[in-house]
């Protein structure tokens, strides 16, 4: 069983980090290619705009979720480093792991609801909207799935004691 989940880990952050770059080389591709065509040809693409505005959001959402895997978000440790009690700090680090994943799962609901509900068409390619839309709950998923997967860690280790304070 632990090597079935350590394979769909493996295939979650492989996912992860090539969404996140395709993304990112691509609207630079697009934007590079736009300006290019815009400046020297005088005309552009029509479609660059939406195109880039997609992959933006795709690349936040999956980045995002990258981030929490790479420990690479922010985290305001200074409120739970206080107490002098090991009990006190771990129990204020599972709460305000509790709160963001509840937050996570209100944004997951939301996300979803609001994508389900993107049936308006793009102005210029026609496409609907919800196709757009379909990576931010995906993303708020991910995000939690990896909050979740990391959560005895961000809880037990005890940066206090280490001396990391």
């Amino acid at each position: 069983m632990t090597n079935i989940m350590r394979s769909v880990d493996t295939a979650i952050h492989w996912i992860e980090d090539v969404v996140s770059a395709f993304s990112l080389a691509a609207i630079v591709a697009i934007a590079a290619a736009n300006t290019v065509d815009r400046y020297i040809f005088a005309s552009g693409f029509l479609w660059a705009d939406e195109v880039n505005q997609a992959l933006l959001v795709a690349m936040a959402m999956f980045g995002s979720a990258r981030a929490f895997r790479t420990g690479g978000h922010i985290e305001f440790s200074t409120v739970s480093n206080l107490p002098k009690s090991h009990a006190v700090r771990m129990g204020l680090r599972a709460f305000i792991l509790l709160l963001t994943v509840i937050f996570l799962v209100f944004l997951f609901i939301i996300c979803a609801q609001y994508t389900s509900r993107g049936t308006i068409l793009s102005t210029v390619l026609k496409v609907p909207r919800m196709y757009y839309y379909v990576s931010m709950p995906i993303g708020f998923g991910l995000c939690i799935y990896e909050l979740v997967r990391m959560a005895k860690h961000k809880i037990v280790d005890d940066p206090v004691q280490d001396g990391n304070q």
